[in-house]
């Protein structure tokens, strides 16, 4: 099955309602894949985007001004320092490997939260079934009260993160348009 066709099947799929394993099964792929068809993502190599070549034409003077970005170690490259630049302009947000670290940590405990919500939520309705009425426990409520205290911190860093990225953008800006002057003179 080529690339396009798998690509195509799995929409199929999707649009008739079959879940992401069933697909993945079906088709010989990994659940990851039918996840990134149906949100819309790109393809991938390995854990990172795989990338397609784009040209443009630039002036002497664009050109030292891409290559003094470089030289100021603004990006390793041009082609990442044009990567960074398409990405900011169209809100792509690409954390650091730190912010990587901590968002998967955040996934995990996010994960174990649904868990004990699930196991609280059967609990409480097999009390209603017996009881007629939700009958939560001391340990219950106390669950809950310390999964929404990790559920607030869990927000307060991913809003700092959010917060570093808006820093990492404005002094982008910054330094573009420092390099633009530098150039206009």
């Amino acid at each position: 099955m080529t690339n396009s066709t798998r690509r195509d099947r799995i929409k199929t799929l999707l649009s008739q309602g079959v879940s992401a394993a069933k697909i993945a099964e079906e088709v010989g792929c990994a659940p990851s894949t039918v996840h990134r068809i149906r949100n819309g993502q790109g393809s991938r190599k390995g854990n990172r985007a795989a990338y397609m070549t784009v040209t443009a034409k630039v002036t002497q003077g664009e050109c030292e001004a891409l290559d003094g970005l470089v030289m100021r170690g603004v990006a390793p490259s041009r082609s990442a320092l044009i990567r960074d630049l398409v990405r900011r302009s169209g809100g792509y947000y690409e954390p650091s490997p730190e912010e990587e670290a901590l968002l998967a940590g955040a996934s995990q405990h996010l994960s174990r939260l649904g868990g004990n919500f699930n196991q609280i939520a059967r609990a409480l309705s097999a009390s209603v079934r017996k009881t007629g009425r939700a009958d939560p426990t001391a340990a219950q409520i106390e669950e809950l009260r310390r999964a929404n205290d990790e559920v607030q911190r869990i927000r307060g860093v991913i809003g700092a993160m959010l917060h570093n990225a808006q820093v990492k953008s404005d002094r982008l800006r910054e330094t573009v348009s420092a390099v633009e002057g530098d150039f206009d003179e």
